[in-house]
């Protein structure tokens, strides 16, 4: 039986770890930090929970009183947090991007200040569980990935793995749920501005870029090139990424499903779809990704991925990647969601 302490609790991540973990039947204690919001329970944020549990102030957590501590918090609170953190007996969980990108150069470029531990980068265990689960069993530290990165790395791996798609033209167009932005960006306005809406933003300067083409690098020979394109549908969750890319040789949309399917044979979340499209519905309050293939003339592909990004693009894949550190059942907690 595992101890957990989630830190950022009362945010939307944090809200979707809390509902997961109540119901995870390895954990016997769940403590909920928060900054601005100690002394409030977690009610106040969700009408979805029926628990009453206070909300902690983080300045007090004792890190040596838990065996797994999710930080889902924003971006540098976990870095800030490592000298008080790295000596305990806690498993650390980021849901940010302290510990995603291996360059302290481009983590500066990106997010605008100094990495605090620039020595971690490239030794933290990146957490897309589906490819790393053998280096996720032994790590202390896991960066969970992006919500975006999830949905195009899991869809682009088998096809550069396997050198059968052009590595320097590769089209990401993404569309998430407001939900993606957090709370704060909601209270400040956001959800007015998308109402019968549709919003592109941050194109060539959006964080997830880096760190999707850092993780397809290491399926390619070559340089991996992508145009990423973000945007705001106007629904609380679910991403769906339509994936433009040219194959190098003429193959059946048939050799495509069974190479998927043996590439993640093991992976009870991964989804592909024989007929139809993706849908964003079909995956919403699930850990699933769903992925479908579009062939067209002239060696075209389109691959349509779908996830949840609250769950399996934040607190589904968190929670998957804590029961492959802490030797569980990979599914645990996250059957029908």
């Amino acid at each position: 039986m595992a101890k957990t302490a989630v830190v950022g609790a009362s945010g939307f991540t944090g809200i979707e770890l809390v509902k997961l973990l109540k119901k995870h039947e390895k954990i016997n204690k769940i403590d909920l930090f928060s900054f601005g919001n100690a002394g409030k329970t977690i009610q106040d944020f969700s009408n979805e929970l029926k628990c009453n549990d206070i909300l902690k102030n983080f300045s007090d957590i004792k890190y040596n009183d838990y065996d797994i501590i999710f930080f889902a918090c924003p971006n540098g609170t976990a870095m800030n947090a490592y000298s008080e953190f790295k000596d305990s007996k806690a498993k650390i969980i980021d849901l940010a991007a302290d510990y995603r990108l291996d360059s302290k150069e481009l983590w500066k470029e990106y997010y605008g200040q100094d990495h605090k531990c620039p020595e971690l980068l490239s030794k933290t265990v990146y957490g897309l569980t589906e490819l790393n689960k053998d280096k996720i069993k032994s790590a202390n530290i896991v960066a969970n990935p992006g919500c975006y990165p999830t949905a195009a790395i899991i869809s682009l791996f088998p096809l550069l793995k396997n050198k059968l798609i052009n590595e320097s033209n590769i089209i990401i167009d993404a569309k998430s749920g407001y939900s993606g932005a957090g709370r704060k960006n909601l209270e400040s306005g956001l959800e007015k501005k998308i109402k019968n809406n549709f919003v592109p933003y941050n194109f060539y300067a959006h964080r997830h870029h880096p760190e999707i083409t850092q993780e397809l690098n290491k399926a390619s020979d070559n340089d991996v090139e992508i145009t990423f394109s973000p945007h705001v549908l106007p629904i609380y969750r679910g991403i769906l990424e339509t994936i433009y890319v040219d194959l190098k040789n003429n193959i059946s949309k048939n050799e495509i499903f069974d190479l998927y399917e043996e590439f993640y044979k093991n992976d009870t979340f991964v989804k592909i779809c024989d007929n139809g499209f993706a849908e964003i519905q079909n995956v919403v309050y699930t850990n699933n990704v769903n992925i479908s293939f579009h062939l067209g003339r002239n060696k075209k592909l389109t691959i349509i991925s779908a996830i949840d990004n609250l769950i399996k693009g934040a607190a589904g894949q968190a929670v998957q990647n804590m029961n492959i550190m802490m030797g569980y059942d990979e599914t645990t907690a996250l059957k029908n969601e």
